[in-house]
């Protein structure tokens, strides 16, 4: 015997249009065109003062979308983009404010994969993280600097 539940279930939602609306989010996703915009921009900020860069840019979940390691980067800068930028993509925050929570004792911070040091900032479009960009190779305030200059020059349609 043939149950007429499945095709009840299906009229039913065919009339509620909402339904299926409400299961999906409206998102954004950064392209690798998008990347290279941002790398171009960051690289160009990096040489302006004559800072070696390594220049990560990842997915809303961290993802690696982009690298670029500038001539004369210490190799250790490319673990440290890479993680700066995953860290600020998965908290959907400036690493720099895990850097001050981890100063101030907040120590559960030490127990992810993160890394809490300044450099890694998230790419936010309409409220939604979008990315991240982490760069590694000066001081902690100018990787901060180069990550937002390389975000600054994001177009957004």
């Amino acid at each position: 015997m043939r149950s007429r539940f499945p095709s009840v279930v299906f009229v039913v939602a065919a009339l509620i249009p909402g339904v299926a609306g409400a299961q999906l989010a409206p998102t954004r996703a950064l392209t690798l065109e998008g990347a290279k915009n941002i790398v171009a921009a960051a690289e160009a900020e990096a040489k302006k003062n004559n800072w070696n860069m390594a220049i990560a840019i990842v997915d809303q979940g961290g993802g690696l979308i982009l690298f670029h390691k500038g001539d004369g980067t210490r190799p250790s800068n490319v673990d440290f983009a890479l993680a700066k930028a995953r860290t600020a993509a998965k908290f959907q925050r400036e690493t720099k404010g895990l850097d001050s929570a981890v100063t101030a004792g907040r120590l559960q911070y030490l127990a992810t994969d993160a890394l809490p040091i300044e450099g890694g900032v998230p790419i936010i479009v309409d409220g939604q993280v979008i990315g991240a960009v982490g760069a590694s190779g000066g001081s902690s305030a100018q990787d901060a600097q180069v990550a937002k200059a390389g975000i600054a020059a994001l177009i957004v349609r």
